[in-house]
């Protein structure tokens, strides 16, 4: 009986490997997919502020906008202030801020 519970806990940390082994694969497609999103997004910025410097921008309706259409999701008064803010970046030619702690 002791041996069988002993073949059980064995059996038990070799399917623990392999599902920590599956997460682990998993977690690193989900990286390369966030990378890859990631990369799009700068040559999007990229792309924008050259067009933003030929082009009159309405700030103002672009904030309009970002509160609409964020407001409901994020369940505050005046929408995501985070895309507002990247906004102010864009607009400025700047990169979008570092996060810091």
């Amino acid at each position: 009986m002791f041996f069988d519970q002993i073949k059980e806990v064995e059996q038990s940390i070799k399917q623990l490997q392999k599902d920590l082994i599956a997460i682990g694969e998993g977690v690193d497609g989900h990286y390369d997919q966030l990378d890859d999103i990631a990369a799009h997004v700068i040559a999007l910025e990229a792309i924008m502020i050259e067009v933003m410097k030929k082009t009159e921008i309405d700030v103002d309706a672009v904030k309009a906008w970002i509160v609409a259409a964020t407001e409901g999701s994020t369940g505050q008064k005046g929408g995501s202030t985070k895309a507002q803010i990247i906004v102010e970046n864009l607009i400025s030619g700047e990169p979008a801020p570092e996060k810091r702690d």
